[in-house]
């Protein structure tokens, strides 16, 4: 997401066509395919906040770009992260529309649709984007804090790209696994285990946000999402990350 669409056009319908085919795809094999495809949103979403801003940072550091604001007042984080939320702005657009798309698509909206409730929709839509772009935000400034170097960086958001986005159920419903897999070592069911990973949790409450059926109650991935959100926000506050 780091491309502009004024310089590259075609990096817009890029962008639009690949969730929607992704959603397209799913809902085609598994009639899941806008839950599917609000977390890529999510996964989107968290991408930009966490390891796109962790990378720039340590990018600023490597490349002595930190001593450029010694006399200034402005601090190196903050423009790093004015450049995440340009990203999340970019974001935004075409999420935005792939998403009422597939509302259409899955029956969720109607042609003919009341006006307010379609601008509601969106609204709730850039919500659920935003809320997990400022906890992405917060896991990149600890990221950045523990490595601060852009191929450690690097290297870490791939594995961690498998750990809280590809293996998780964020991009997939976890209905379409096996029933044995759906328990949990403790006969906990897998999708209560699973709102223990942060990306999980932002998912569900993105479901909640647009009025769809989850399992889970909405209170269960807010307070997950609250205590990732205060143990991150802690963690690079200890390292003195946001005083930089």
């Amino acid at each position: 997401m780091t491309k502009s669409y004024l310089k590259t056009p075609l990096a817009f319908i890029s962008d639009l066509i690949i969730p929607l085919v992704i959603f397209i795809i799913v809902h085609l094999s598994t009639e899941k395919g806008f839950e599917s495809l609000i977390g890529i949103l999510v996964a989107m979403s968290w991408s930009t906040g966490s390891f796109a801003l962790s990378r720039k940072l340590a990018l600023y550091k490597m490349w002595r770009l930190l001593d450029m604001f010694v006399a200034s007042p402005i601090k190196p984080v903050e423009l790093a992260v004015a450049a995440a939320l340009a990203h999340l702005a970019i974001l935004v657009i075409p999420a935005t529309i792939v998403t009422i798309i597939a509302m259409f698509m899955s029956g969720l909206l109607r042609l003919g649709v009341n006006i307010l409730v379609l601008v509601f929709t969106v609204v709730l839509i850039i919500v659920s984007i935003i809320i997990s772009w400022l906890l992405g935000i917060f896991f990149g400034l600890y990221i950045y804090g523990k490595l601060a170097d852009p191929l450690r960086i690097s290297s870490a958001a791939i594995v961690l790209n498998l750990l809280l986005i590809l293996l998780p159920p964020v991009i997939y419903p976890v209905s379409i696994l096996p029933q044995s897999i759906q328990i949990g070592t403790v006969n906990l069911p897998l999708q209560l285990m699973s709102t223990l990973v942060p990306t999980v949790s932002l998912k569900l409450i993105a479901l909640h946000l647009l009025g769809l059926n989850v399992i889970i109650p909405l209170h269960i991935p807010v307070i997950v999402t609250v205590v990732y959100f205060l143990v991150f926000s802690t963690l690079a506050l200890r390292q003195r990350i946001l005083g930089e």
